[in-house]
């Protein structure tokens, strides 16, 4: 049977929204059936930070091997801020991928001259190697509890199907540890999908097309969301149908913006905002991953 925090002795949160009986107990409690469950990536299955950090340096190492020996990451994040703020100006946006080449292929020029022609190749070989070790970083630094939950929630609820919702490029379809639990993975960088990142219910409504093209939807659709953005994924999911599960870190503290991060203080007042509203829409709320199950239960619980 799979334990929850409870079992292991793990003081609970005052916050927690789900009662903390052995919803996996041998004769689970009558429950409706799950139909999708849906999850965030960054910062709910695995931490963002040291996951882009070891993508960074695996990007560095690849332009030193190709003879750009000068190149430093400050200048390509550098890089990545002016050319967001040219596009405001303008009123145009870049997917991640985009934004991220063209932050590259500047940082060889400052390096060689915009006289002198760069072939792209070389920058698509350095993204692809920032590609790669995005995943496989992403891989290796899982949270506790990340495959055993998922792996519960298979076995509890064999007839779910998993998906993944994310703004960025992370896959877990290609992270070998959790790949074989997920049926599907909607990215904000997706033909068809782009720009329409979360909270846009855009992104929500594909991955509920995906979940169409697996499975025959009843009238009802009983759909859980998990992840840590109060705007992006509880508020957003929640718009469109979903009963939302808040992950909220135990070593959480203050919000604090990554160096790479390009968002205008308009921009993050704005999704203060939508924080704010979407605290009503919290089914549950959880600390750590192996509260997950028993909180999945309480909510199916007829």
């Amino acid at each position: 049977m799979c334990t929850s925090s409870s079992s292991r002795g793990r003081s609970q949160s005052p916050s927690i929204l789900h009662d903390s009986r052995d919803a996996y107990s041998p004769t689970p409690p009558p429950h409706n059936e799950l139909h999708l469950i849906t999850f965030d990536l960054d910062d709910t299955i695995f931490p963002i930070g040291p996951v882009v950090a070891d993508a960074n340096k695996a990007q560095l190492a690849t332009l030193h091997r190709l003879g750009y020996t000068g190149a430093c990451n400050n200048e390509i994040i550098a890089a990545s801020k002016r050319i967001r703020n040219e596009l405001r100006e303008v009123g145009k946006i870049l997917t991640y991928t985009d934004l991220r080449k063209q932050s590259i292929h500047r940082e060889i020029q400052r390096l060689i001259g915009t006289d002198t022609t760069i072939d792209y190749s070389v920058v698509e070989t350095v993204f692809d190697a920032w590609l790669s070790e995005r995943q496989a970083s992403a891989n290796r630094n899982l949270y506790q509890h990340a495959s055993s939950s998922l792996e519960c929630i298979r076995k509890h609820h064999p007839n779910a199907v998993i998906g993944a919702i994310t703004n960025g490029r992370g896959n877990p379809l290609e992270m070998p540890s959790v790949a074989d639990y997920f049926d599907f993975c909607v990215s904000g960088e997706d033909d068809g999908v782009f720009p329409k990142r979360k909270p846009d219910k855009g992104i929500y409504e594909a991955a509920l097309n995906r979940f169409d093209e697996i499975k025959v939807r009843d009238d009802s659709l009983n759909w859980i969301h998990v992840g840590d953005d109060l705007a992006n994924d509880v508020g957003a999911s929640a718009e469109c149908g979903a009963k939302a599960i808040w992950l909220t870190k135990e070593e959480d503290g203050a919000d604090e913006l990554p160096s790479w991060s390009t968002a205008t203080r308009e921009e993050l007042e704005r999704r203060s905002k939508l924080d704010e509203v979407a605290r009503a829409f919290v089914s549950a709320q959880i600390t750590a991953l192996d509260e997950l199950p028993n909180a999945i239960m309480n909510i199916l619980r007829v």
